[in-house]
């Protein structure tokens, strides 16, 4: 009897240590609903978890060089602004295989536009884009939307139309809204002839049609240099953007803007990692966290900050974190960008 116990016992253990080394055999699933791109270098991209820092691949796609990236739609795709094929100044739009690099699509013609900045829908396959004419510079830049697939373009604002009184001239640097039907921009505004001067660099809303435009803030032409990564939080209730003003130190500052009012805060101080200023920014579209680089050559170390939505009250929450090191990968992690992914591979 004492045998067939001891047995029994043994038995026991041995189904329990077997179950436990298949436990730890099992693929580790990555339950991440978004992804991050970053580059890596000059023509290499990495695609981070935004909850370990883990990098998921390391991806040079057949291009000459990335001047800016983004995650498209469910983050199938990497979209990429690069110089044309032929070589020339000319910046087009690219989309590749997100994981591979494969498939390379240009989405624009170099006979159509110098791209300068664009943004990719978490709603549907569409991108946002502001283009020089490459027949008519930057005085007659716009912007556009257009499918990932290189069809259905519209323009959506008009050289020097009036936007509450104001003329624009130059629009920049848009982005979707997390809904989809709002796009938030940079416009450069001056008033008009006669007598007309620099209004100053303001930060509009518009529809994703182009319609309803209006002015939610304005930084003066005299102290401001320009607003850039404008990012939507998750709830659409504010832009976080990177700014500069001349008469500040740092002159690079981070604010924060409440869409519904145009309440702006300052929270430059709370980015700044080591005495340095913040670079590039984006927001998570899944959580409330600020994704940046601090000054450092090649973009460097990726960092987070979380933050709070209580009303219409947005607070910093804690320290910013390093997310992904230099150190760790040996790849820089700059011009982070932060996308919706269905975890299809």
């Amino acid at each position: 009897m004492k045998k067939f116990i001891k047995f029994a016992f043994f038995l026991i253990a041995l189904i329990i240590a077997l179950v436990g080394c298949d436990k730890e055999d099992e693929p580790v699933v990555n339950n991440d609903n978004s992804l991050i791109i970053a580059e890596a270098s000059e023509a290499k991209y990495v695609i981070v978890s935004p909850s370990t820092g883990a990098v998921l691949a390391e991806v040079q796609p057949n291009v000459i060089s990335i001047n800016k990236l983004a995650l498209g739609y469910n983050s199938q795709k990497a979209v990429i602004t690069s110089k044309e094929p032929g070589g020339s100044y000319v910046k087009v739009i690219f989309t590749c295989d997100r994981e591979t690099g494969d498939n390379l699509f240009q989405v624009t013609s170099e006979q159509m536009w110098d791209i300068q900045s664009m943004d990719a829908s978490r709603t549907t396959p569409s991108i946002v884009f502001h283009g020089h004419p490459v027949d008519g510079g930057a005085l007659t830049s716009n912007i556009f939307t257009i499918n990932l697939d290189g069809t259905n373009v519209q323009q959506l604002t008009q050289n020097k139309e009036l936007v509450e009184g104001i003329e624009l001239w130059w629009p920049y640097s848009p982005a979707f809204s997390p809904n989809g039907q709002k796009i938030a921009f940079r416009g450069n505004m001056r008033t008009p002839d006669p007598g007309g001067y620099w209004w100053g660099q303001s930060i509009i809303v518009m529809d994703v049609n182009g319609t309803n435009k209006h002015i939610l803030y304005n930084e003066p032409e005299a102290n401001s240099g320009t607003h850039r990564d404008i990012s939507w939080t998750r709830d659409g209730k504010f832009l976080v953007f990177l700014t500069t003003e001349g008469y500040s130190t740092p002159n690079e500052r981070v604010k924060v803007l409440r869409v519904e009012d145009g309440h702006i805060i300052d929270i430059t101080q709370n980015l700044m990692v080591d005495g340095l200023h913040t670079t590039n920014l984006c927001t998570s579209p899944t959580g409330n966290n600020i994704l940046f680089n601090k000054y450092q050559p090649g973009g460097g170390d990726l960092y987070v900050l979380d933050f709070v939505v209580n009303g219409n009250q947005f607070e910093i929450s804690g320290n910013y974190r390093m997310l992904a090191a230099y150190q760790d990968h040996q790849l820089h992690f700059g011009a982070p960008d932060c996308q919706l992914w269905d975890g299809i591979e």
